[in-house]
């Protein structure tokens, strides 16, 4: 099978700028489009996430326009996908969005999911149960939630005397110093100890934390974009690391995340897959890895409220 057509297109929505979102107004992403000779076509999305993101958008349309350049593309294998993306771009948004597409096609010529296709041998797709995002204190039926604490301690505790059957996923998205962490951490403990999870990035460099003995266990997740192999290989070794948390977006597609996981499944750590507020072709790809990577937790973030309006 050979890819004989590839098409980009640039587009907008609006979000509303509400929670975790409340930074942006508005997204910006790249959408690819591959065909096959046999029919067979597949969707990718490249949105980067200003002020987190090590690319922009103008990377993916160069990587769209260095894929359409190639005549003929052998796509004879999910390795066949995965391969020229990386011979493509670095550039980690434009690599998911081709790997996406590419085996997006496959996948249909085959009849099956991109789950299924890259999945480790022997690994069980994950019945996909997700972490919802909680903003406000009202109760669900959801088992496990996800809040942002920068709206302080007490509103993390209204949510969930809120919710007392559901597990509590914590991000500070690095908000507190080092000397605050302990505290906080300490305080979370006392009150809500036995329900949460994990507080994702606590402070600047949480990994250095991971040394310690923590009255609350610690998740990795933008810090994996730039820590060096020797650094995450200790960090996996800490019994205080609960999670990683992998937003293909920003760590560069299926390949690299389905490593992490696996790193991750081999010393006994959760490896929670996660979105960066892009629209419904990244957002059902995040989905997809989320099942490939199988665990006994659930590995997947809800959509959060500020993109209602994009996935209508």
């Amino acid at each position: 099978m050979r890819v004989v057509a590839v098409a980009q297109r640039v587009v907008h929505w609006s979000i509303a700028s509400r929670g975790a979102a409340r930074r942006w107004s508005e997204r910006e992403a790249l959408v690819l489009a591959v065909e096959t000779d046999t029919g067979a076509t597949g969707l990718g999305e490249a949105a980067p996430l200003p002020g987190m993101s090590i690319d922009v958008v103008r990377d993916a349309v160069i990587a769209a326009e260095t894929l359409a350049s190639r005549s003929l593309i052998a796509l004879d294998s999910p390795a066949h996908a995965l391969a020229l993306a990386d011979r493509i771009t670095t550039a980690p948004a434009a690599r998911f969005a081709i790997e996406t597409a590419l085996l997006a096609a496959y996948a249909q010529h085959v009849r099956t999911s991109i789950a299924a296709l890259v999945a480790a041998p022997r690994m069980p797709l994950a019945e996909l149960e997700h972490a919802i995002v909680l903003d406000e204190p009202i109760a669900t039926a959801a088992r496990c939630i996800k809040i942002k604490v920068d709206r302080g301690i007490e509103h993390v505790r209204a949510i969930a005397a809120a919710n007392p059957q559901a597990r509590l996923r914590l991000d500070a998205n690095r908000a507190w110093t080092r000397a605050e962490t302990r505290e906080r951490l300490t305080e979370l403990a006392e009150d809500l100890g036995s329900a949460i999870d994990f507080v994702e990035e606590p402070c600047p460099d949480a990994h250095e934390l991971l040394a310690d003995d923590l009255p609350v266990r610690l998740a990795l997740d933008e810090s994996l974009i730039a820590l060096a192999p020797d650094v995450l290989a200790r960090a996996l070794e800490s019994p205080q690391l609960a999670a990683l948390v992998l937003k293909p977006t920003l760590l560069g597609g299926f390949q690299r995340c389905l490593a992490l996981a696996a790193l991750a499944h081999q010393h006994g750590v959760a490896p929670i897959v996660s979105h960066t507020l892009e629209g419904p072709i990244a957002y059902a790809a995040c989905h997809e890895l989320a099942r490939a990577v199988g665990a006994d937790v659930p590995v997947g973030l809800g959509a959060h409220s500020a993109l209602e309006d994009a996935y209508e």
